[in-house]
């Protein structure tokens, strides 16, 4: 058995050929910013992902007739539970409408799915970002007009929990885990019994601040600031979502710059990231006071995990809770093949969308 995984990101291609349960070879197709410029929408961009991976396919003197099975990183569709599903027309549908979120992970759904209609095999997805499991306290605002939302790195969420479950020899079903993820944004999960019951949300605003989204905010504050005229609607967005947060304090999202800038001696750079650190170590417990109960571990992943002094900065103020895990890479081509294969041979349930 054969499988091809995709994983489209902001400005790469990352490919994989599975044998049987094995990942046998694996490359990243890196697009450039100017490349990318021509395209004015997410979905503009199809015709040149869908190129550079039958590139891939050339080069390694594979044709589509002799893969059994097309697998990407899920789209941003309607909330799900946990789990793998086969791609159909209407979550191709879905992806496409917007409505959900737009992210080029939603090209690859649409790719898979060619290929397996072309082929008459399967394609799947797991664990998207849009994985809801949280409890009906945890949407709760003051307001009932607004309610709290579950979008995070899923994939990478659920395959670390996992990872943990295996290093206490235990079933991520029975276990009660904190994973925080430090990306452009950061999600601080409650992991119980294999669903998490409550997730920040480091996208909408609704979280600690992370790389370049400002995260939580003051309501009346941001209610001034909106109405003080100042700012375009479009400023306003990029004040969420790509100039906040690290980006807006100190001119860069880049954290191996931050620290340099930290061992030159920038005060400002170290009480800044600083800050964001004692903002993740304060969602860990929240998250930790969700469970209703000591967790059994905590869990760090995602980019700027690879920060010692960051880390460090969080290990000091939860180290009393949990032993701590940190795993800063989550394969999420490893992560794909570790439940999608299992599911074609009919050990995980695939569920319909």
């Amino acid at each position: 058995m054969k499988a091809l995984i995709l994983n489209l990101g902001g400005t790469s291609t990352k490919i994989a050929l599975c044998e049987d349960e094995k990942i046998i070879l694996k490359e990243t197709i890196r697009h450039s910013t100017e490349e990318l410029e021509g395209f004015k929408k997410i979905w503009d961009q199809y015709d040149y992902r869908m190129a550079s991976i039958l590139s891939f396919l050339k080069i390694n003197q594979l044709s589509i007739s002799e893969l059994d099975l097309f697998i990407s990183r899920g789209p941003s569709v309607k909330p799900l539970e946990s789990g793998v599903y086969e791609i159909n027309e209407a979550m191709v549908t879905d992806a496409k409408s917007g409505e959900f979120g737009q992210h080029v992970c939603n090209l690859g759904c649409a790719i898979a799915l060619a290929f397996a209609q072309e082929n008459g095999k399967k394609a799947l997805i797991a664990d998207p970002p849009c994985v809801d499991e949280m409890i009906p306290i945890a949407r709760y605002t003051g307001l009932p007009q607004i309610t709290r939302h579950s979008y995070f790195q899923a994939l990478s969420h659920k395959a670390f929990g996992r990872f943990i479950a295996s290093k206490l020899e235990k079933d991520y079903r029975e276990l009660s885990i904190v994973i925080t993820h430090l990306g452009s944004g950061i999600s601080c999960g409650t992991h119980k019994n294999g669903k998490v019951i409550d997730i920040t949300n480091g996208l909408d605003g609704d979280a600690p601040f992370g790389m370049d989204r400002s995260g939580t905010l003051p309501a009346a504050d941001w209610k001034k600031l909106i109405q003080s005229g100042n700012y375009t609607n479009e400023e306003l967005d990029y004040m969420l979502n790509g100039g906040g947060g690290l980006m807006a304090h100190l001119g860069t999202n880049n954290g191996e710059e931050i620290e340099r800038r930290i061992e030159q001696g920038d005060a400002k750079a170290l009480e800044v990231f600083e800050a964001m650190a004692f903002q993740v170590s304060k969602a860990i417990g929240a998250a930790a006071g969700a469970m209703g109960g000591r967790p059994d571990a905590i869990g760090i992943t995602g980019g700027l995990a690879h920060s010692k002094y960051f880390v460090d900065f969080i290990k000091k103020h939860v180290w009393w809770m949990a032993p701590i895990y940190v795993k800063p890479d989550i394969d999420e081509l490893e992560a794909l093949s570790s439940v999608c294969i299992p599911a074609y041979f009919g050990e995980i349930e695939i569920k319909d969308y």
